[in-house]
């Protein structure tokens, strides 16, 4: 069974353990507003490593989510979305309604639409369900690395566009943006496959409208391995951080009218490439 135990500079002991075959990673032992910077990169390291993070317990208050999140890169927020009235960089995802369906809000990757998305987004579980509301996460290392040589190379130097959906202000969405297919991970120098659900993804650069979207589809279908996701079950005070570089998620709405509250802050990236 995998175990690991970091041992800092400071003899902050980090002990990290799988939580699926190949995807997500539990972390114990370290407070995260005490994280001195040996740990944090130990800690960068394992969430870009095994794509999401689960720290069970930590019961975040915003400004501790804030300033944990800004030591990794420049806060962010999706343009175009509600923030907490208080907190001018903080995401509140609610509850959506009173739903009974069984179904999830499509699997995707964070902002994908602006010139530099986001590199992580952590959320903080404020209220969960009893049971239900579930989020799942999707490697994109494992997609990429199921694929052909032949559509690796078909694939390389090859954009996608990017365009906004979903927001709750669409004037304020921006231009759409183009991004490569397959992208490098800087933190593990891993390539990931980077494409999301269709409303967001829509043309292949250089293809036809027919083929552009068939081959993104293909894709699509691709980035949703099973044997790649993990599946978490939100428990309050659990701070989650995944890479959004290598990771799609989805959540999922199967929790009735219970409520569910999360709080998410995101930190900026670099401009999407392959090497």
């Amino acid at each position: 069974m995998f175990r690991d135990i970091h041992r800092t500079n400071s003899e902050t002991e980090i002990t990290s353990k799988l939580l699926s075959g190949r995807t997500g990673v539990r972390i114990t032992g370290i407070s995260i507003p005490e994280l001195d910077d040996s740990a944090l990169e130990n800690v960068r390291r394992l969430i870009s490593d095994h794509c999401v993070a689960v720290f069970p317990s930590q019961f975040l208050v915003p400004q501790d989510q804030v300033d944990f999140v800004s030591r990794l890169g420049p806060i962010m927020v999706t343009p175009g979305v509600d923030l907490h009235p208080e907190f001018d960089n903080v995401h509140v995802v609610a509850n959506r309604g009173k739903r009974n369906e069984l179904f999830s809000g499509g699997f995707h990757t964070d902002t994908c639409f602006v010139p530099k998305p986001p590199s992580f987004t952590s959320l903080s579980a404020i209220e969960v369900p009893e049971h239900g509301g579930d989020t799942i996460f999707c490697n994109q290392y494992l997609a990429y690395e199921a694929l052909s040589d032949v559509m690796k190379r078909m694939l390389k130097g090859l954009r996608l566009r990017h365009i906004p959906s979903g927001l709750d202000h669409p004037e304020e969405a921006p231009d759409s943006v183009w991004h490569p297919a397959v992208r490098t991970n800087p933190v593990t120098n891993r390539k990931a496959l980077y494409v999301t659900y269709a409303s967001r993804c829509v043309e292949a650069e250089g293809m036809t409208d027919v083929e552009g979207k068939t081959l993104i589809n293909l894709l699509y279908k691709q980035s949703l391995v099973s044997h790649a996701m993990y599946r978490h079950r939100w428990s309050v005070g659990d701070f989650v951080i995944w890479d959004n570089r290598c990771t799609l998620h989805a959540a999922v709405y199967d929790h009735g009218e219970q409520s569910r509250t999360l709080y998410r802050v995101m930190c900026g990236g670099e401009r999407p490439y392959e090497s």
